[in-house]
């Protein structure tokens, strides 16, 4: 018997099933690269922890980027000055309580609370951290996507109050462009195909309706909080667990669509 629960909404109906593939659209589960890109190392265990299960558990390959180094989710005056390692192994023991392997977990590692400077691409000064010449995050994203080449990327909603969630989006948006295009071609072969993007909702609900939704067992269930749980050092995930708790085992996802511009849809309007 199957752990999981899929519902699909599409076209007002209800698709149900017990099989990932068959949610998601995929038949060969060893072709699929999942991508989960978290501007902070617990949100993705978070807002997506059983999706990542049911992944791992169908034989998906599994990746995670964390943006940011969680410097300053330091709880206490004694953890202000260790708490990025504290919290780099609380994130690899959270993400292998889910199957993730630690090879698989990779930091761009900017500054928590401090994307606002690095957005976009530049020129890296003297001292900065460089990848190919250049900081930013759209030339460190860019050349993630390139290297893992997903099928599929995950990333928090838009709509959250955090400015690293909202930035992490966008950047992440115009990357997946840069990375299937030509431009830059120093971080790494171009993607052949877009990846499909889906909304997590971590702490603020989602731009817009979901249209995803996984139901869990018991079992998988204690999983994920025993994997939100692994960050001991952030000292309001007792809190956290305790509300994830009382909504079940349960997460949504919205499939995002590119709003790309197309000129003949508003034809029409003035013929």
């Amino acid at each position: 018997m199957s752990r999981f629960r899929f519902t699909r909404l599409r076209d007002g109906q209800k698709v149900r099933t017990d099989k990932l593939g068959e949610v998601m659209g995929f038949t060969d589960a060893a072709r699929e690269r999942w991508l989960f890109v978290a501007p902070h190392d617990d949100d993705a265990v978070i807002g997506g922890g059983l999706w990542v299960d049911a992944a791992v558990q169908a034989g998906v390959q599994v990746d995670a980027i964390i943006v940011t180094d969680g410097r300053m989710g330091y709880c206490s005056a004694a953890q202000r000055l260790d708490i990025v390692p504290i919290r780099r192994e609380e994130t690899y023991e959270s993400f292998a309580i889910t199957g993730v392997p630690r090879q698989r977990v990779q930091y761009i590692g900017y500054p928590d609370a401090g994307l606002f400077d690095l957005q976009g691409r530049r020129v890296a000064k003297p001292g900065e951290p460089a990848l190919e010449g250049h900081v930013g995050l759209q030339n460190a994203m860019t050349w993630h996507l390139r290297r893992v080449r997903p099928t599929r990327v995950f990333v928090p909603s838009p709509a959250d109050l955090h400015p690293d969630h909202r930035i992490t989006y966008q950047e992440l948006m115009i990357s997946i462009f840069h990375a299937s295009g030509a431009v830059w071609p120093e971080l790494g072969k171009r993607l052949d195909l877009l990846p499909t993007v889906y909304e997590m909702a971590v702490y603020c609900d989602f731009s817009g309706p979901p249209n995803l939704h996984l139901s869990a067992d018991a079992g998988a269930f204690e999983k994920k909080l025993e994997a939100i749980a692994a960050y001991r050092s952030q000292e309001q995930i007792a809190q956290l667990v305790s509300n994830l708790r009382k909504a079940g085992p349960t997460e949504y996802l919205r499939e995002v669509i590119f709003p790309l511009y197309m000129p003949e849809q508003y034809g029409p309007m003035f013929e």
